[in-house]
């Protein structure tokens, strides 16, 4: 198993909530890389704003410093 994110200056844990189908409700972890911090945060907003994926970012910390970087 190779952890690509490790490659990236930004690493962020991910924590998803999906809001539809068979998973609704169930929240899923992952690790992810991002070039910049302000990328991750873009990333996570507008996500969660789609309306074409099944779930919404609820938590999303840097994995260095613990710091939350989008939701509580």
């Amino acid at each position: 198993m190779t952890i690509s994110y490790k490659r990236y200056n930004c690493q962020v844990q991910v924590i998803r909530e999906f809001t539809s189908g068979h998973l609704q409700g169930m929240h899923h972890g992952d690790n992810m890389g991002f070039v910049t911090r302000n990328d991750a945060v873009t990333w996570a907003s507008s996500v969660s704003e789609s309306p074409r994926v099944n779930y919404k970012i609820i938590r999303m910390k840097d994995i260095k410093t613990d710091e939350v970087l989008y939701g509580s």
